[in-house]
């Protein structure tokens, strides 16, 4: 519950692997309990579809809902009365059971808006963190020096989430292990004859890595635009804004850029 619906539209991996896992468990202790697992969608991925097939062959009665008719829980003399309807036999069915459980979604942490600011890391959006690329970099942040793992990505399981702290802690480690870190060169720096401190270009910075400042020259106060070296990934969003080629990114100046589309039009 709390999955796969208008609010929560992802699937939480694990509910479904988990509700079967107990079903099987409460067929152990006891083979002669009469256990009922109620789903809309039905998810065991990978190897534990073995779960599901044992579960069905231990006696568990399966029985699918509609997302628009869910079943109805009512307290009986001290017990409970499961009301759910059936497509597949059309009618409704009522189940006296001993014990409700039930199978809650994964929700993201709600500090997770309050962490991102902080840290300057994007989310996806479910409010789940957002890793820089899905196969080449799968728990890096465009952030340096910040990682991801377990729920904190998305839902998933114990084992999943013990893997990607393990490749979280080794990105860490080949950090630390460096008595230095080289920055990158295609970074933005600011054409001072240009500038003239308008600064349409800070605030659209992913970064934060761009400053409004002041000093004096010629006895007059000049406005104008520093760039955190640091912190700046050459992305070039402050170039896009610029409405008077005020600041450039390295390589990838005006002009560079025009050859280049010049050089693709005479190829083709």
């Amino acid at each position: 519950m709390g999955s796969r619906d208008k609010e929560r539209p992802y699937c939480s991996r694990v509910c479904c692997t988990e509700a079967v896992k107990n079903a099987l468990k409460i067929k152990q202790q006891n083979p002669n309990a009469n256990v009922y697992v109620l789903y809309r969608d039905i998810r065991t991925y990978g190897f534990r579809e073995a779960y599901y097939s044992k579960a069905r062959e231990q006696g568990v009665v399966f029985l699918r809902y509609e997302e628009d008719r869910k079943p109805e829980v009512t307290k009986n003399d001290g017990r409970l009365d499961v009301t759910v309807y059936s497509p597949l036999m059309e009618r409704e069915i009522r189940i006296e059971a001993d014990l409700v459980v039930l199978s809650a979604g994964i929700v993201p942490d709600p500090g997770n808006q309050e962490t991102a600011q902080l840290l300057k890391i994007p989310r996806n959006q479910d409010g789940f963190f957002l890793e820089a690329h899905m196969k080449l970099r799968p728990v890096d942040f465009s952030t340096d020096g910040v990682f991801l793992c377990g729920l904190a990505h998305a839902a998933k399981s114990i084992g999943e989430s013990i893997f990607q702290a393990q490749a979280a802690a080794a990105r860490a480690s080949a950090i630390l292990s460096k008595d230095f870190v080289e920055l990158e060169g295609t970074i933005s720096f600011v054409v001072d004859e240009n500038c003239d401190g308008c600064a349409y270009c800070v605030d659209p910075c992913p970064y934060k890595a761009l400053t409004l400042i002041e000093y004096v020259r010629a006895g007059s106060f000049k406005k104008t635009i520093e760039v955190n070296e640091s912190l700046c990934k050459g992305c070039g969003t402050c170039q896009a804004t610029c409405p008077k080629g005020g600041i450039v990114v390295r390589g990838f100046k005006p002009e560079q850029l025009a050859a280049q589309v010049a050089a693709a039009l005479e190829v083709a």
